[in-house]
């Protein structure tokens, strides 16, 4: 990736937790949810601009056939949204989406999410954040702090450094991540994608079978909690998802993405 395509994602995700921004290198405040959208809108274009996409169009096409499967079973009104959904070409292992509909996946993530169902949980995951207010709500709970010079100069591509700490300080909250956990595995289900795997896929996102955290992506990209805590949560709230997806199979639901 080059530097104003990691730029722009550190843009976007810190842009989802801090709601502050500089035009021109000191700090400025953004007052507005309206505010934080139309710069997640400017760093969506630069995302989309400075950072290669995903060469092969059958991968592209999977990723957005899964995705609008998801989003078929979300409430009508946000089905509306201007949707868009872009495999990036590269290493990081992570996936994220903007308040309005934009959900980027990075190839790297590919690795582990490797099968139809592996990757419809990582997408039913980040629709669910969406579905859930999650992302507002985290700008609603982010404060003033001393990060935001960091941020400022992020946002003006003169400097990235800082962007861990600014991540670090305003990742979703556990519960957040559970019900995002919950919900995705609900939506997947319903579009006929067995929900069982997500233990598999965040294993593997762990490091295997050790947790090798050698193995893990950085903390400040992923932003996600410990895998360990995250199989435990999602062992626990399986059942229902795995009722609704025996439902979606009697009821002659078949994916109708593949590879």
């Amino acid at each position: 990736m080059t530097l104003r395509g990691l730029t722009a994602v550190a843009c976007i995700l810190a842009l989802v937790a801090l709601p502050l921004a500089s035009r021109d290198g000191a700090a400025q405040i953004i007052t507005t949810q309206k505010d934080v959208e139309a710069e997640l809108r400017v760093q969506w274009m630069m995302l989309k601009r400075n950072t290669p996409h995903h060469p092969s169009e059958r991968v592209q096409r999977l990723a957005q056939c899964i995705a609008f499967s998801i989003i078929d079973q979300i409430p009508e009104e946000l089905q509306n949204l201007d949707w868009e959904i872009i495999v990036f070409d590269d290493e990081m292992r992570n996936a994220m989406v903007t308040p309005e509909g934009k959900i980027a996946v990075f190839g790297g993530l590919l690795d582990v999410a490797d099968t139809p169902d592996k990757l419809a949980a990582v997408l039913g995951h980040e629709v669910a954040h969406l579905t859930q207010d999650h992302v507002k709500e985290r700008i609603g709970r982010a404060r003033m702090t001393g990060a935001f010079g960091a941020l400022g100069g992020a946002v003006t591509g003169v400097d990235s450094s800082g962007m861990a700490a600014v991540l670090l300080q305003f990742p979703f909250q556990r519960e957040q991540e559970t019900e995002a956990d919950v919900v995705g595995m609900s939506y997947m289900a319903r579009a006929g994608y067995n929900p069982s795997v997500t233990i598999e896929l965040w294993r593997a996102m762990g490091g295997g079978d050790r947790f090798d955290r050698r193995n893990r992506p950085p903390e400040w990209l992923s932003t996600h909690p410990d895998p360990e805590l995250r199989m435990t949560d999602i062992a626990r709230n399986l059942s229902p998802a795995l009722v609704e997806y025996n439902n979606a199979l009697d009821a002659g639901v078949r994916p109708r993405c593949a590879l």
